[in-house]
């Protein structure tokens, strides 16, 4: 349960990374489309550079470390494959008992 849940935050955590790169993108491209003169001189335009620069380095790290998470899970969840097969091998072995004898049912 607890390693499903952490999934889910990181599917959630990899979504609103992808929402907000978007976000950066277009207001970046909306401030070069509407830069007037010389865009070099335009500071607001170059402090928006900076700071999408360094958010987006931040949620570069982010990605790295949810990717490694995520194959931890993926690590940790494939454990409990084998006895999930043997359990529905059990299962229907059980559920085929009533062929070799109707006391079974």
């Amino acid at each position: 349960p607890d390693l499903e849940a952490q999934r889910l935050a990181l599917v959630e955590q990899q979504n609103q990374f992808t929402i907000r790169l978007k976000e950066l993108e277009d207001d970046l491209l909306q401030r070069l489309a509407t830069a007037e003169g010389d865009i070099l001189a335009d500071e607001a335009l170059i402090l928006s550079l900076e700071n999408t620069k360094v958010t987006v380095t931040e949620i570069s790290a982010k990605v790295v470390e949810a990717r490694s998470t995520a194959v931890e899970i993926g690590e940790a969840r494939e454990a409990y494959r084998p006895t999930a097969a043997r359990g529905s091998v059990i299962y229907f072995l059980i559920n085929q008992l009533n062929v070799i004898d109707h006391m079974y049912q």
